[in-house]
C-alpha cells in the first residue's frame, strides 16, 4: 500500500473534532520553542560580533542557514509536547485513546515513541545546519 493510500486510511480513522486541536497547538507550540531559540541564537551573535546589526539573525545565508536549522530542530519535540497538552484535555485523551484502540502503534505512547526516534534524527541535523550558520555568520567571506 502507498503512502497517499496509507494517508488516506489514517484521515478516514480520525473523525473527532479533538484531532484539529493538534494542528495549533503543535505549529504554536513549535512556533514558540523556534522563536525562543532564534531570539538565544541572536543575543548570542551580539554578544560574541558586537559589530553586527539585525533585527532577530543577521540578513546572510548564515542567518537563514540557523533559522531553517532551528526549525527542523525543534518540529519532532513540538509534536511530542502538542500531543501531551491535548492529552491533558481529558475527554480529548478518551476520544483520541478509543480512535487508537483500532490500529495497534497509533496510541499516545507508540506515537511519542516514534516521534523521540524521528527526533534522534531530525533534531541534531537541525542543530548541526544552525551551528553551520552561526559558524558561516561568524566567519564572514573576505
Amino acid at each position: 500500500m502507498g503512502y497517499l493510500e496509507e494517508a488516506r486510511k489514517r484521515a478516514s480513522r480520525r473523525k473527532s473534532a479533538w484531532n484539529l486541536l493538534l494542528i495549533p497547538v503543535v505549529l504554536g507550540t513549535w512556533a514558540v520553542m523556534w522563536y525562543a531559540s532564534v531570539r538565544a541564537v541572536g543575543q548570542l551573535l551580539r554578544h560574541t560580533h558586537p559589530g553586527l546589526r539585525f533585527v532577530l539573525l543577521p540578513d546572510s545565508g548564515g542567518g537563514t542557514l540557523i533559522a531553517l536549522g532551528l526549525l527542523f530542530a525543534w518540529l519532532p519535540l513540538a509534536m511530542v509536547v502538542g500531543n501531551i497538552l491535548v492529552a491533558t484535555i481529558a475527554p480529548a485523551r478518551r476520544t483520541l485513546d478509543r480512535e487508537a484502540q483500532t490500529v495497534p502503534g497509533t496510541d499516545l505512547v507508540s506515537a511519542n515513541r516514534g516521534l523521540l526516534n524521528v527526533m534522534l534524527v531530525v533534531t541534531p541535523m537541525g542543530l548541526l545546519l544552525a551551528i553551520l550558520g552561526i559558524l558561516a555568520v561568524s566567519a564572514p567571506i573576505r
